[in-house]
């Protein structure tokens, strides 16, 4: 059975080892120094850190597969960014632009997928738990279950999608309402779970 976008991989790499609140920190600084001012250099260095995490991550080709859609975004942006309504109808220097953009975006999503592949949502609220300022608070319970929506998100949408298609229903608001009426419901059981654990762990 295939996993969905940004579910938990359940394999041994060194990359599973490292604590879930280093990779979130390193996550977040990634994004801001991807997205900073352009340059080669940075592209160089972001694709070899990114392809050093996949290493380490033993995730296979499989991740570049689930990607598939980001990389389409990023060309059909990059042919838009670029098409004018002047004369010449399309211009290279702004199509440069949108090329940058798709593989910042790429690259950064690259990274996230890393990071929710290799770990879980209990460590990851564990982790926050350690923290003096929020162990007293609902806070790492409430960013587990946020984070958690990811990859449920993509997964619930393939059901909702495969039971509307056998129903011919082609009707998108009641699919969008099937949707978060699931969330909905995944969510409150989620948070039961997690309240369960901290009760009795």
């Amino acid at each position: 059975m295939n996993q969905g976008l940004f579910s938990y991989n359940n394999k041994k790499s060194p990359l599973h080892k490292i604590p879930a609140l280093i990779k979130i920190v390193f996550t977040c600084g990634f994004c801001f120094f991807v997205f900073s001012k352009f340059s080669i250099t940075k592209i160089l260095i972001s694709g070899i850190v990114a392809l050093f995490l996949w290493l380490l991550s033993k995730s296979g080709f499989q991740a570049f597969i689930k990607l598939k859609l980001v990389l389409i975004l990023g060309l059909a942006f990059t042919i838009f960014k670029g098409l004018s309504l002047k004369s010449p109808f399309f211009d290279f220097q702004l199509a440069k632009e949108g090329l940058i953009y798709g593989y910042n975006f790429f690259i950064t999503t690259f990274v996230a997928l890393i990071l929710f592949e290799t770990t879980t949502m209990l460590e990851i609220q564990n982790d926050f738990m350690k923290i003096p300022i929020l162990n007293k608070t609902k806070f790492p319970m409430i960013l587990a279950i946020t984070i958690s929506f990811f990859p449920e998100i993509f997964t619930t949408w393939e059901e909702v999608s495969l039971a509307a298609k056998s129903r011919k229903n082609k009707n998108l608001v009641s699919q969008f309402s099937a949707l978060i009426s699931c969330m909905l419901q995944k969510a409150d059981i989620k948070r039961k779970a997690l309240l369960s654990r901290k009760i009795f762990g």
